[in-house]
């Protein structure tokens, strides 16, 4: 788990007149230092300080221009790769799944890669822009990582994008920009898939139409990182923002070089029990929102439709996280996932890396 972020705050405390009578100044200075106390106890007790790491798994929204600066101030990195006998140097960015504190897939990799050197800069609750963002800080403006000393080889190592995956182009678009500065500046890329989640309790998420639509979200996220979408299915308005055009096709430095597909592979309960055709029908039909969404359709077509989704909702469960993986939620492998997630990558590996495919205990 996470440990909490402390942040760092100067206090100013304004000084009374000499002039003021000794009794208002005790009186008013007793009211100030009551409201700090306040203030600072709803803070904390509000904040990341004392609340349980959880994986926010939804929209992410940017920082309001110059509300972050004011907010905490952007420290240097100054960290570096140290094994001079290791020729390849891997950066791994992700959500909470990738800062998984025991035997995770990035303790593999260092364990059955004899070539790598990996550096975990992975963040819990981080989406797609402030990942982006992280690898901004964290690697291209430190200037202790050399991607330019040719006795190296370095890797970018993506995997993920739960915690903006109800803005899937958005994510994509915070994901392709990514990949373009990581090839500008030396980096080749490897994108990871995110990994099988869900839960039939998250009804919040995964109850009837909601369902099918957080299943679309994160197979358009998937897609994009195995390359199976074309710029404007991928990207949707933000297509727009490429220099090329947006219907121009994709240059080799957007994508990822290898694409690893972790979603659908054997992390997923695909044996999993379907949910009842009649049940799953008569939610779906009286979803507001599915009904608002068809109403253009003709009595025959609504007809189809509703049969297409009532069959893919009823299947969702074996798109969810198989039980023996799972670690304090849907949405977390625990030990015996992250090694499954490292043998379903692994032969996808550049050979450079060395690695060693099942021979781990």
């Amino acid at each position: 788990m996470a440990q909490p972020v402390h942040v760092a705050r100067r206090v100013h405390f304004a000084v009374p007149s000499h002039n003021m009578p000794s009794r208002t100044h005790s009186r008013t200075t007793f009211v100030f230092l009551a409201v700090v106390v306040a203030v600072a106890g709803l803070v904390v007790k509000g904040g990341a300080v004392t609340g349980t790491a959880r994986a926010r798994v939804g929209a992410e929204s940017p920082p309001v221009a110059g509300h972050e600066a004011v907010a905490e101030e952007r420290v240097v990195a100054r960290w570096r790769f140290r094994v001079v006998s290791k020729p390849v140097k891997v950066v791994l960015l992700a959500g909470s799944v990738g800062a998984y504190q025991r035997k995770s897939y990035a303790y593999w990799m260092g364990e059955q890669c004899q070539n790598v050197e990996l550096r975990n800069l992975s963040k819990t609750g981080y989406g797609a822009y402030k990942l982006r963002r992280h690898f901004q800080e964290q690697v291209l403006d430190n200037p202790r990582v050399r991607t330019h000393d040719a006795r190296y080889e370095f890797w970018l190592v993506f995997q993920g994008g739960l915690n903006s995956i109800a803005e899937p182009q958005r994510t994509n678009y915070h994901l392709h920009r990514m990949f373009q500065l990581a090839h500008r500046h030396g980096f080749h890329v490897l994108g990871l898939s995110p990994t099988p989640w869900g839960d039939d309790r998250d009804r919040r998420r995964w109850a009837g139409a909601r369902g099918l639509a957080y299943r679309g979200y994160t197979q358009r996220v998937v897609d994009f990182l195995l390359g199976r979408l074309g710029p404007e299915e991928a990207l949707g308005r933000y297509a727009s923002k490429r220099k090329v055009g947006a219907d121009a096709p994709w240059e080799h430095e957007e994508l990822a070089d290898i694409g690893v597909d972790l979603y659908n592979s054997r992390l997923r309960d695909a044996m999993a029990r379907a949910r009842s055709l009649e049940q799953t029908r008569a939610i779906i039909a009286a979803d507001p929102k599915w009904r608002q969404n068809h109403l253009s359709l003709s009595a025959s077509q609504r007809a189809v439709a509703l049969d297409r989704d009532t069959d893919a909702a009823s299947r969702l469960p074996q798109w969810y996280l198989r039980p023996e993986l799972r670690s304090f939620d849907h949405i977390h492998p625990n030990e015996l996932g992250h090694r499954m997630m490292f043998d379903v990558m692994c032969g996808s590996l550049p050979r450079s890396w060395g690695c060693a495919c099942g021979d781990a205990p």
